[in-house]
């Protein structure tokens, strides 16, 4: 019979109980039909009231790993597929490519229309500051929680891609100049900067991040500006860690005129720590973080800092342009964050999000997939004949998105989605890219 230790189980918590058991699963610790201690057996082992394993193994029959067998009590589920049918007897597809945030994490219909009771909705008229001034403050404090200076002070837009695109025209980067952006790295991204007429230099990813040999060879092949997301990046889930940090800052800050910009877009989830290198060039920088990944997609607020002279440029652009970004839903937003109820849901999607990302790349690492990443949204599968790859994956129910459109070499992969993936998915999903391996000779892991 399976034992659960104390020192698994943080403050008796029916989530880490859950948590402990998933785990087990993932690791093989627990195979298909074992039996899990009854609820009673294991409060008493653990020193916890009955009802919180209670709610632990309702939780895990939800999710569909384990099963009520009468008798037999708690089991562990065979790992069928997840695929239930539609009432006509046809097959469910389930979509994994998207990107999407979990919208349960997200602010409810209740908590915008509190946020909205709340807020003093005034008129905002031509000639009026252009910000609202505490939402400047909360911004600039969170970015003066991670050591990045905000002396300058910081830059309102309309999204992430927007201020980025703002930021390559207020450099004056002309068509044609070189761009080095991440391989694989977020496809809207490598998009722009192709539809911009730049010239885009891969810069390669390992477990620990950017490598600094890909972009000390970017930096000398002449590339203007640099773009990368340190943590959460999109498509792999990759972080950069600490020592490599420090390795890019030395590269960094031998230059003068490269414009470095760290798509920070998972900001406030704590997906991992935040080391930022980019700031120690001699030159221009920018850290840029939106509101999408908890606020929601539709809040197209983008904030940023970086050197003064960035600053300044983007200010006076916008300034003769579209003026300024709705004060209104910086109101809003400024609301929705510094609201309790919101702030926990922030917590418990980054908590959750790190999760999901774990129970897939464990079933997949655990395959002989070689995945590398610490936490995302997302997490990029090396593989050979992609499009081979997400058919199959389609003829069993599994939507991905192939992997062409976030590389700039000759890359081959799929990204999957894990967001909104439960445990008993992830382990779905990977039997199915298993047989899909398997099912022809020409499939082979890249």
């Amino acid at each position: 019979m399976f034992e659960l230790a104390k020192d698994e189980i943080l403050e008796g918590k029916a989530d880490s109980i859950r948590r402990a058991i998933e785990q087990a699963i993932l690791d093989d610790r627990l195979k298909p039909g074992d039996t899990l201690p009854t609820v009673r057996t294991l409060a008493a082992d653990l020193g916890i009231n009955k009802n919180t394993v209670a709610v632990a193994y309702r939780q895990l029959q939800q999710s569909g790993l384990v099963i009520a067998d009468g008798r037999r009590g708690s089991i562990v589920a065979r790992q069928a597929s997840r695929h239930t049918g539609n009432a006509d007897g046809g097959r469910q597809t389930m979509s994994v490519r998207d990107g999407n945030p979990d919208i349960a994490f997200l602010p409810s219909e209740a908590d915008l229309r509190a946020a909205l009771e709340r807020m003093n909705v005034s008129h905002h008229l031509y000639g009026e500051q252009r910000n609202y001034a505490p939402f400047l403050q909360w911004t600039m404090d969170c970015f003066a929680a991670d050591n990045l200076p905000v002396d300058r002070g910081v830059f309102v837009s309309a999204g992430a891609l927007d201020l980025i695109e703002r930021a390559f025209n207020a450099a004056g980067l002309p068509p044609g100049c070189k761009i080095a952006v991440e391989d694989p790295g977020y496809m809207s991204s490598l998009a722009l900067v192709r539809s911009m007429g730049f010239e885009p230099v891969p810069l390669a990813l390992d477990q620990s991040g950017v490598v600094p040999a890909s972009l000390a060879a970017a930096l000398k092949a002449g590339a203007s500006a640099v773009l990368v997301s340190s943590r959460g990046q999109n498509p792999t889930g990759i972080a950069t860690s600490k020592t490599r940090a420090a390795e890019l800052k030395r590269i960094a800050a031998g230059t003068t005129n490269v414009l470095f910009i760290d798509d920070d877009h998972s900001s406030l989830l704590g997906l991992a720590p935040y080391y930022p290198w980019h700031s120690a060039a001699g030159g221009r920088w920018l850290t840029v973080r939106s509101l999408s990944k908890f606020l929601g997609p539709d809040y197209r607020i983008a904030i940023a800092t970086g050197d003064a002279d960035t600053i300044e440029r983007l200010e006076t652009r916008q300034s003769v342009g579209m003026g300024w970004v709705s004060t209104f839903l910086q109101r809003l937003a400024l609301e929705l964050l510094t609201t309790s109820t919101v702030q926990k849901k922030i917590v418990s999607a980054g908590v959750t999000y790190r999760e999901r990302y774990e129970a897939l790349f464990s079933a997949l690492k655990k395959k002989g997939f070689n995945v590398a990443g610490s936490a995302g949204l997302n997490l990029w599968v090396p593989i050979a004949n992609e499009r081979e790859v997400a058919e199959r994956l389609f003829d069993a129910g599994w939507l991905v998105r192939r992997g062409r459109d976030f590389c700039i070499s000759n890359q081959s992969g799929i990204r999957v989605t894990c967001a909104r993936m439960t445990t008993q998915q992830s382990l779905a999903f990977t039997e199915a890219l298993v047989a899909v391996r398997s099912a022809t000779a020409t499939t082979l892991v890249a």
